[in-house]
């Protein structure tokens, strides 16, 4: 790190600050009616549908959609899964239980991986050998589930009308960088005798913010968070309560944006993963995890992810996949956070990849700069990576992080930005 020496910001407040993301109430995901015995007329299928341009909740991933539909439970449902393997990195689909009270998490139930999904016959599942996507599978959703059976997944405990569980459609990465190609799964529900299949909704509620606690509420007590610029793996109560991917895991650092004339350059060993978009035989030798990303999210209320508006309409989000990451000669990533307007400066720099901080950000009162999150996600990791998130043990612990990653584990360097042009990565230590 070159340049003079500066007094570190203080953290003071930060947890008052983020307190909140961990005291708010599970939400409501849908007004329609869940589907099971107490309605087997719910009106359409999918009724929720968000990603980050829809819902700035919880530091969403712009490269991932979801598709959730709230089911309850009876020994006569059955809820037929039928659709094709969409043009995407990952895919899921995953059961969730209820909320049991405003600070519990949302518990996956049951999980079905892409490379998990058996084709039906004539087709084929391009994460089991390579093909093209759009082959059909069928999933049922069902209570008398045994074991190793293909293509089940059963019903969460403890649904009912008043609280249901979800089962949710997740997508990552799609090709072209959008989602209008991609199309949900048709839902057909059988209750006994009778059955039907639903139309897909053709309105979509967001996932919403959720509401704070009722007055009463006990939160939890506010913990005091890690140094500034130091990775851990965040607790499930405050990052994961909102439909949280059993096949993903996170390590985030809080950091705090430098004077103008310096920038955060962030460094690390860069995992390998499948190439392109489509859809990629999984696991594969030599090929670390499915996915991952960076993100930069606002260090305030339910943590967005950043989402600046540039000329012509387009929206820079704060997160860069895996494929748009530049990795260097020697494995390593390195992202340099800085405005908008040093974008095409920084982009210059031979390996930097340019993350952004939010153009409407105001320093925040009794703070110095502006806090943010940094989040990196690893999504399916080969049983053979030793080095991935998944395998931090201890919450809220950058040195069992740092031990359990090594050189995959990132590091914060504050740097000049005119060194950094001038000379290079090299400049800030990386």
């Amino acid at each position: 790190m070159n340049g003079p020496r500066r007094a570190k910001p203080t953290l003071i407040g930060l947890a008052a600050a983020l307190v909140a993301v961990s005291t708010l109430a599970a939400p409501a995901l849908a007004t329609t009616a869940p589907l099971g015995p107490a309605s087997p007329g719910a009106p359409c299928a999918w009724p929720v549908f968000f990603n980050v341009h829809n819902s700035q909740l919880l530091g969403l991933d712009s490269s991932a959609a979801y598709w959730d539909q709230p089911i309850v439970a009876s020994e006569a449902t059955r809820i037929t899964v039928s659709g094709t393997y969409p043009d995407a990195a990952y895919f899921s689909l995953q059961t969730y239980t209820p909320y049991a009270s405003p600070f519990s998490v949302k518990g996956v139930s049951s999980s079905l991986a892409d490379y998990q999904v058996t084709p039906q016959p004539g087709s084929t599942n391009p994460w089991q050998q390579r093909a093209a996507p759009g082959g059909r599978f069928q999933v049922t959703v069902r209570l008398d589930v045994v074991p190793g059976e293909a293509n089940e997944l059963p019903f969460p405990a403890g649904t009912s009308p008043a609280h249901p569980g979800y089962l949710v459609y997740r997508v990552y990465l799609p090709a072209g960088g959008t989602f209008t190609h991609v199309k949900p799964p048709t839902l057909t529900v059988a209750n006994g005798p009778a059955s039907g299949t639903l139309p897909t909704c053709r309105t979509h509620e967001p996932l919403p913010v959720p509401k704070k606690a009722p007055a009463g509420t006990t939160p939890p007590p506010p913990k005091v968070p890690p140094p500034a610029g130091a990775f851990f793996t965040p607790a499930l109560s405050t990052y994961r309560s909102a439909l949280a991917d059993a096949n993903d895991a996170y390590v985030g650092a809080y950091v705090i944006r430098p004077a103008p004339t310096d920038v955060l350059v962030v460094s690390a060993k860069a995992p390998t993963f499948p190439p392109g978009v489509g859809p990629s035989p999984w696991p594969a030798p030599g090929e670390d995890m499915q996915y991952w990303s960076m993100c930069i999210i606002l260090g305030k209320g339910s943590l967005p992810t950043v989402a600046n508006q540039l000329p012509g309409g387009q929206v820079d989000y704060g997160c860069r996949a895996d494929e748009a990451t530049k990795i260097d000669a020697s494995g390593y990533y390195h992202y340099v956070i800085g405005s908008e307007a040093q974008r095409a400066v920084i982009s210059r720099v031979a390996g930097a990849t340019f993350l952004p901080y939010s153009s409407s950000q105001t320093t925040p009162r009794g703070r110095p700069w502006p806090l943010y999150l940094l989040l990196l996600r690893n999504v399916l990791v080969s049983p053979d990576f030793a080095h991935s998130a998944q395998k931090v043990a201890r919450a809220d612990d950058p040195r069992d992080a740092a031990a359990a990653m090594g050189t995959y584990y990132p590091r914060v360097s504050t740097c000049s930005l005119a060194a950094l042009t001038t000379k290079g990565l090299k400049a800030c230590g990386s």
